[in-house]
């Protein structure tokens, strides 16, 4: 957990802010490159793939793996508190 300090006051950064930040900024990574990508497409090896859906694409991936860490730490943390119990 990250913490700033803004004026005295003290400001907490969980993964789940993380997270929801992450994802705000894939979506609008995603629109700005549907906006202002063209729609050609390209050659990759013997595929042609079109520009914007190749962005797109990539930036799905990365919101995945984002999912992933996020999904991955709430189970980790969970465990943590289980046993911590017990």
């Amino acid at each position: 957990m990250l913490q700033f300090e803004n004026a005295g006051a003290v400001t907490e950064v969980t993964v789940k802010k993380k997270f929801v930040l992450a994802l705000i900024a894939y979506a609008a990574l995603g629109v700005l490159a549907w906006t202002t990508l063209s729609d050609e497409p390209i050659q990759v090896f013997d595929w042609n793939l079109k520009l914007r859906t190749g962005t797109l694409l990539i930036l799905g991936l990365f919101a995945f793996k984002s999912a992933l860490f996020f999904w991955r730490t709430r189970i980790e943390e969970e465990r943590d508190r289980s046993t911590s119990v017990d």
